[in-house]
């Protein structure tokens, strides 16, 4: 038996068009003027127009910043929280994109609630005060960053991602529609699948696992390995969207629950230094990690077997947990994600595996030891 605290946002609307109720939802909270933190693409697709429709015919006044890059800089940050004065000027913060936009998003609407620049705030609980309220409309399946406490920030003189988690982060209301995922790309599909499958998955094995975060997480891996190549295949397949996008949802909660480990660990560095998306960094490495991390809970894998739908009768335990991870690679080969292989040298894999140690918030929530030495070895095996 465990002690264990369980969070997730106060309020979660999903289903398809949920998002032209936004206005609504603004006014039942008594909410009059909103920064909306918008992926660049999104609005120049016109993915977010009827949403827009939906504020302006409500009288909501709003103002857009859509300005981000793939990855938020601390210096992007920083000077976008001295632009808004958010809290002074917006009674609250809008996120529409992937989990760049979401982070931006997050960061801005607790702003007003620290002095100095955003990387005084890395770390864990170092924002202590709720800022202005955050409603956030997530656009692809994979990053649940709609459901944690994270914001992840480039520091671009370490060259890695490094993590802001505070509970004053997770969301106040999401609103999870899957329409507005049809028009994703098959790539960005299949990587930020394979990255909501990772958070599942990690969630399920980490030493911070409790029995609520199982449930989320196994229901996430359960989903994915049924949904994912559907979506990937057949971006209008609306079953498989809906389910995508519930399945993201539930690894963001398992996140804030449990906490990821050491995919992210080592995913970090590799994203900062290469600049290679937050998704495809996880997937290239997801394997090899969790053939690692078998060797301490091959139970669990086991468990994750059944989640899959493997054949686990009449199995022994090396058998099942063989076929478990030969699953998760088949998983990330069939939805076509592929990396240009780097060139390789005993430096960069040096500076790699020094880089993924000092991400101890993840490494001592990793069910395995991770030393440098193995750090190197996973890193020449998933990218050599």
């Amino acid at each position: 038996m465990i002690n264990f605290l369980f969070q997730m946002p106060r309020k979660i609307e999903v289903g398809f068009s949920k998002s032209r109720q936004l206005a609504s939802i603004l006014k039942e909270i008594g909410l009059k003027k909103a920064l909306l933190v918008v992926d660049n693409q999104l609005k120049s697709l016109g993915i977010i127009d009827k949403i827009l429709v939906n504020l302006q015919e409500e009288h909501i006044h709003y103002f857009i910043f859509d300005k981000i890059n793939q990855e938020p800089t601390i210096a992007e940050v920083d000077q976008a929280v001295q632009d808004f004065q958010v809290g002074q000027v917006y009674d609250c913060v809008i996120g529409i994109g992937g989990g760049s936009a979401i982070d931006f998003a997050k960061l801005l609407a607790v702003s007003g609630s620290f002095e100095g620049s955003v990387s005084q705030q890395i770390g864990t609980n170092q924002i202590k005060k709720q800022g202005v309220p955050m409603i956030i409309l997530p656009t692809t399946s994979g990053t649940g960053a709609e459901a944690t406490p994270n914001a992840i920030i480039h520091d671009v003189e370490d060259e890695c991602k490094k993590g802001i988690v505070s509970p004053y982060l997770i969301p106040d209301v999401v609103i999870v529609d899957p329409e507005l995922t049809l028009s994703l790309p098959s790539k960005i599909t299949a990587e930020t699948g394979i990255d909501a499958f990772t958070h599942a998955i990690e969630c399920f094995i980490c030493n911070k696992a409790t029995p609520m975060s199982d449930i989320v997480a196994l229901e996430a891996i359960r989903l994915i390995s049924k949904y994912l190549r559907q979506a990937v295949s057949d971006g209008n397949n609306e079953k498989a969207r809906y389910h995508m996008a519930l399945a993201s949802l539930y690894g963001g909660i398992a996140i804030t629950n449990s906490g990821t480990g050491a995919v992210h660990a080592l995913a970090y560095p590799l994203g900062g230094k290469y600049h290679i998306s937050h998704g495809l960094s996880n997937a290239v490495l997801l394997a090899d990690v969790m053939e690692f991390n078998a060797k301490a809970v091959p139970e669990k894998f086991i468990v994750v077997a059944e989640a899959m739908g493997l054949e686990t009768a009449n199995q022994s335990q090396e058998n099942l947990v063989r076929a478990t991870v030969n699953a998760i690679r088949e998983l990330v080969q069939d939805v076509g994600i592929k990396m240009e292989k780097l060139v390789i040298t005993t430096k960069i894999v040096d500076d790699l595996a020094q880089s993924a140690m000092t991400v101890q918030r993840l490494l001592q929530n990793n069910p395995r030891k991770m030393t440098l030495e193995s750090a190197k070895e996973i890193y020449y095996k998933s990218l050599g």
